[in-house]
């Protein structure tokens, strides 16, 4: 193999690497500025993820309809606030209604 061809291997290599998920594991996804306000039609998942020693925010991650496009929320604003309450209220009325079996 010549040099030229090491060294595209090497980039290709680096690249992957780069882009896999556990790159970026130990380190906050959310980065600089984050959104007040999306439109609720335009969410497809809204995901919560705790502060841990590594990234010691708690960080709000919403997958955009259509695009797959992940933005991040700020999780202080009245928006996400109310989502997360609206989430934790149907999640505790499913399990009141699932009977528990002895």
């Amino acid at each position: 193999m010549n040099s030229t061809a090491v060294l595209f291997v090497v980039f290709l290599l680096f690249a992957a690497i780069e882009g896999s998920p556990l790159y970026n594991k130990g380190r906050c996804r959310c980065i600089g500025s984050s959104a007040d306000f999306i439109h609720l039609k335009r969410i497809e998942k809204f995901e919560v993820i705790p502060a841990t020693p590594m990234c010691q925010q708690i960080e709000i991650v919403v997958t955009m309809k259509g695009t797959a496009e992940e933005r991040c929320m700020n999780p202080k604003s009245k928006q996400a606030q109310n989502i997360i309450s609206n989430l934790l209220k149907k999640r505790n009325n499913t399990t009141e209604a699932i009977p528990k079996q002895f």
